[in-house]
């Protein structure tokens, strides 16, 4: 973990590419103080430079030299996260680890010194990096631009390129519940972003093998995985699941979308378990694939070519959602583990590009009614149809006893865990995600103009989507990567009224979920959904009918309700 990243206020509510705010209503002015100065970097060591890059260095320097510290750490946490985010970058460099620890803490507003970089003790007797030396706890990992960069701004060294990471087989014990022993692949930790509002703004990159950077608003934090090899199939252990699936599959009438698994040659549980999501969204597949595409909309057309190849299929076969794989693989790469949640968010938002375009609008609005209308009208797409809601946030102004409001398109809600002595429960969740908190931050009434410290801000839905996608914040980075894995128990019927604006539909009911079993760095993804009025489980291409599991099983990672 680079050390660095999360999101949050809240929201990040949910998800998606990068947002512009319409409303932005925090505004950070405050002064560097002299005892600040030791924050200006050393002199950049002679080493080649883009151009792009020295200006956003000199940009950041004379946000300092001017007095607007906080701004210019915001500047420069934003640029590295670019960095670090950046694709189809091989080289990796490792970076001390209490030094990334220590400029993580910068990134997150915290006043610490930052000293030149010193890599030494990775280094061996012949130059090259030590053996035995452990990621996260010796050394986290940068791609070439991000560590030119903090080398430009702190200066030090030496330069330590990483080691290749070899592939090694995992071995997993059989499920004492099934003969198969087939290995599940494990997954990649989930890309932790925290900002205040969670819209489809936010963009969600793929996970690589680079690290990350740190928790602080708008920021993104990477976990490099472990490459591990799947074992073979055992024949006999499929030919009696097989069987015993047989005499569970009810019929489908003639003319229905079949229901069909998705086969998994190596590590597309994540990617099979958000599709079973979505095909599960009638209006959304039929919306789809009344689409005429045109040229270059090819996440669009692989969804539809799915969609075509499913309808040629008989119910309970299994097909290779192979246009979706090809699609999604400058994203996501086939021998890496990644996020279900992620590229649930990251496959509906290009769909979305593709369709209108990114939501560019930086205008200021009176009424979140207002805001809502300016982007619905930009917005005609059958993904925000389907999916698009509002946040609206709330800051109470102590200068001149005004509210200011912002607005902000959601497509989900990302919440974190909160838990009780009667254990976890959604409804705690979104009690503790929407609770009214004060901002301890300097802050800028757009009414009156004057700033504000401890700023009391609260929160709520403004508008309510067709669909309601929620996650769990079930994986963290920082300051230790792990998994959550407490049980969370999640109503069949959902009312969500003590967190929206009045007079708004508010009662939804379960129609699809995400599971996750295993740990941070190995695991397996599952789907539940609703599919013509029963219930089916989707572990890849096996597909089971069900009654009521989907209720009991615990170990929910992104739920689907839909309103009614």
């Amino acid at each position: 973990m680079f050390c660095c990243g999360s999101k949050k206020k809240k929201s990040k509510k949910s998800a998606k590419p990068e947002e512009p705010s319409t409303n932005s209503d925090t505004h950070s002015l405050k002064k560097e103080e002299e005892s600040q100065k030791v924050y200006v970097p050393p002199p950049a060591p002679a080493k080649p430079i883009n151009q792009e890059m020295l200006q956003q260095i000199q940009n950041i320097n004379d946000l300092r030299n001017r007095g607007f510290y906080e701004k210019s750490v915001q500047r420069e946490h934003d640029y590295i996260t670019q960095l670090i985010n950046k694709e189809n970058i091989q080289q990796q460099f490792a970076l001390e680890y209490s030094w990334a620890v220590n400029y993580t803490n910068h990134l997150k507003g915290k006043k610490t010194e930052i000293r030149s970089i010193d890599n030494q003790k990775l280094i061996g007797s012949n130059q090259l990096m030590r053996s035995g030396l452990i990621q996260d706890k010796d050394y986290v990992v940068l791609n070439e631009q991000a560590w030119n960069f903090v080398m430009q701004m702190y200066g030090g060294g030496p330069e330590v390129k990483v080691p290749p990471i070899m592939k090694r087989e995992s071995y997993v014990q059989p499920n004492n519940n099934n003969t198969n022993t087939n290995t599940k692949p494990p997954r990649q930790p989930q890309t932790m972003i925290q900002t205040q509002n969670h819209s489809r703004f936010i963009e969600q990159k793929p996970t690589t093998q680079t690290i990350s950077v740190v928790a602080t608003p708008k920021s993104v934090d990477r976990q490099i995985s472990q490459i591990i090899q799947s074992h073979p199939r055992n024949d006999s252990a499929q030919n009696y699941r097989r069987v015993q699936q047989e005499q569970q599959r009810p019929q489908i009438s003639q003319g229905q979308q079949p229901i069909i698994g998705l086969r998994n040659p190596r590590y597309y549980c994540y990617l099979n378990s958000a599709l079973q999501v979505l095909l599960s969204i009638d209006s959304l597949t039929e919306g789809i694939l009344a689409i005429q595409p045109k040229y270059g909309q090819k996440f669009l057309s692989a969804f539809q070519e799915l969609l075509r190849t499913i309808k040629r299929q008989s119910s309970f076969s299994a097909i290779a959602a192979q246009s979706v794989w090809e699609t999604c693989s400058g994203k996501f790469q086939f021998n890496q583990q990644q996020d279900s949640h992620e590229f649930l968010l990251f496959f509906l938002g290009k769909i979305q590009e593709e369709l209108v375009g990114k939501y560019k609008n930086k205008q200021e609005f009176n009424s979140a009614e207002q805001a809502w209308n300016d982007y619905k009208q930009k917005n005609q797409d059958i993904i925000d149809i389907i999916f698009a809601g509002q946040s609206t946030s709330q800051s109470f102004c102590k200068s001149c006893n005004q509210v200011c409001e912002g607005y902000d398109p959601i497509w989900d809600l990302s919440l974190p865990i909160s838990k009780s002595y009667t254990g976890i429960d959604l409804m705690d969740c979104l009690k503790s995600y929407y609770r009214e908190e004060v901002i301890n931050d300097t802050w800028k009434c757009d009414k009156c103009k004057k700033t504000n410290k401890s700023v009391k801000r609260k929160m709520f839905i403004s508008q309510t989507p067709q669909y309601l996608i929620i996650q769990f914040k079930r994986f963290t980075s920082f300051p230790t990567s792990q998994k959550i894995n407490d049980s969370i128990s999640y109503p069949e019927k959902l009312d969500i009224q003590d967190f929206c604006s009045k007079g708004l539909q508010t009662k939804y009911k379960l129609k699809a979920l995400i599971t996750h079993m295993g740990q941070i760095n190995g695991g397996h993804y599952k789907a539940y959904a609703q599919r013509y009025d029963n219930w089916y489980l989707f572990d890849d291409e096996t597909v089971t009918k069900i009654n009521g599991k989907q209720l009991s099983d615990k170990s929910a990672y992104v739920l689907l309700y839909e309103k009614y």
